[in-house]
């Protein structure tokens, strides 16, 4: 690392540091938004997942990107990336799409695992924002009433 950018490393954190005193910063809410099929093949599956995320402040966000991860019951099942760039109106939201890729191993412990019609969730991972090193983290819960809610043709 060189001097300069340890300068401008550490002039990101005062600012930051400085802004969070007069700014009440509340973290992005993210949330599942859909999930559609993309490639089924025999070893590896790809589906769009569509995540809302929610900017509850009073001034506008940028997202660079991001990266998450899907469990279901439990399990791991799928992980992704997405660059895409887009700014969170203050107080508003978008809807991203992340290319996800699991594995026929993921698919088939879900399928035998499936007992009852509601499958429990967890979608986490980081929202990629300039001067936030590491970004943001983010974490949801939930639970589908049925995959058909879940899965569009």
């Amino acid at each position: 690392m060189t001097w300069l950018q340890r300068i401008v490393g550490v002039l990101a954190l005062s600012l930051l540091s400085a802004c969070s005193g007069i700014v009440n910063f509340e973290k992005p809410q993210v949330n599942l938004a859909g999930l559609e099929v993309l490639d089924l093949g025999l070893l590896e599956q790809k589906f769009v997942v569509s995540l809302r995320v929610t900017n509850p402040n009073d001034m506008a966000l940028p997202i660079d990107g991001l990266k998450m991860k899907l469990d279901v019951n439990g399990q791991p099942f799928a992980t992704g990336v997405s660059n895409q760039k887009v700014t969170l109106p203050r107080l508003g939201e978008a809807v991203v799409k992340v290319n996800v890729t699991t594995n026929l191993s993921n698919i088939w412990k879900q399928l035998k695992a499936i007992q009852s019609k509601s499958l429990a969730y967890t979608i986490s991972g980081q929202l990629f924002v300039p001067l936030v090193p590491g970004g943001i983290s983010f974490n949801r819960q939930g639970e589908l009433s049925s995959l058909g809610t879940a899965v569009a043709k």
